[in-house]
């Protein structure tokens, strides 16, 4: 997939609070499932080990795989961590796998996934899915539209042309896409837990189900709405911009686009600019003010007709830096006279 664009707070309070644990250590049973969030950081790390590795002699059938993984959990919670963590640590986002190939049943499509360990994001989907149900836990692999492209800034996405899943923890819908948790991981051992258990308004940002039941939203958005948002991507939410996201990616613009955006934390910019569904951007000026949380920037667009402009950020520090870092944000669609 070509995105162009690319702080744990340990903060956790009384209600947010939720450790998981596997057979063998002691844990009182939650009220409530605590997603991960900006807000609450879940140390997974024993259930994490726990998947990553498992025998091989324990991943040669669907079924087996599904007991050694979930066998010492205590938790819904765990069990969905535990194949989460086996599937991203296992399996390879590769876009070759299974193009024309027809398959007799889900149950086969996983199987050849478990086999092959290579897999685009059905496989993954399906993977997950058969391994829970195994484990007696309801899961939904979820069919719709995905935003994965900055030139799909703001423009009608035609096809259906992705698949997540949706599990059922303690009464309560959760959704998670495995296969960008594998293909957008900065580093090739670490999935990207922000598509673990990912909250209905951000996860909506990039993702549109067939079946508008699946977005959990409060208020569904319409395919209209969600064909006009920009590139949105998950370093907009884990540095703490505001989660009511900017709703237009098409953009029309003089010699100067501004742009105003609400942060809770603070944060610096920068951004990129080059021809619409081009392949290379150069680094451009932003001009910043602030007032408050409300960052208003100012971008020259030099070039005339439809463009791209990526946005970046990164934490402000307060403390001098050699090399800073920065990460995609925002990714528009723009229109100069």
């Amino acid at each position: 997939m070509r995105q162009l664009c690319g702080i744990r707070i340990n903060k956790v309070g009384s209600l947010l609070a939720f450790l998981l644990f596997f057979a063998g250590f002691v844990s009182p049973a939650p009220a409530v499932i605590a997603r991960p969030s900006k807000y609450v950081s879940i140390d997974y790390s024993t259930i994490d080990a726990y998947a990553r590795n498992t025998p091989e002699s324990e991943a040669k059938t669907l079924d087996k795989l599904s007991r050694y993984l979930t066998a010492p959990a205590r938790t819904d919670l765990a069990k969905a961590r535990s194949v989460y963590s086996w599937i991203t640590s296992h399996v390879r986002y590769d876009e070759s796998a299974f193009q024309g190939r027809m398959y007799s049943s889900e149950t086969a499509y996983a199987s050849r996934v478990l086999s092959s360990r290579k897999a685009v994001c059905t496989g993954f989907a399906l993977l997950y899915k058969e391994l829970m149900n195994r484990a007696g836990i309801e899961t939904a692999n979820i069919k719709g539209y995905a935003r994965t492209n900055d030139f799909e800034s703001g423009v009608p996405i035609t096809r259906v042309d992705h698949e997540w899943n949706a599990v059922k923890l303690d009464g309560d819908w959760f959704l998670l896409d495995l296969a960008w948790a594998q293909s957008t991981a900065k580093t090739p051992d670490t999935p990207n837990d922000f598509y673990f258990l990912t909250d209905p308004v951000p996860f909506s940002a990039n993702h549109f189900p067939v079946d508008s039941r699946w977005q959990l939203l409060d208020i569904p958005t319409s395919k209209a709405q969600f064909d006009r948002f920009p590139k949105v991507y998950d370093a907009y939410f884990r540095l703490g911009l505001d989660t009511n996201f900017p709703k237009e990616g098409l953009l029309q613009s003089g010699e100067t686009l501004t742009l105003s955006l609400r942060s809770a934390q603070p944060v610096e910019f920068t951004c990129a600019t080059g021809p619409y569904n081009g392949t290379v951007l150069t680094s451009s000026t932003v001009n910043v003010r602030q007032s408050g949380d409300v960052y208003q920037l100012s971008i020259p667009i030099n070039r005339r007709g439809k463009s791209t402009v990526c946005l970046f950020a990164k934490p402000k520090s307060k403390t001098p830096e050699r090399v800073k870092s920065y990460e995609g944000l925002l990714s528009f669609t723009v229109m100069r006279d």
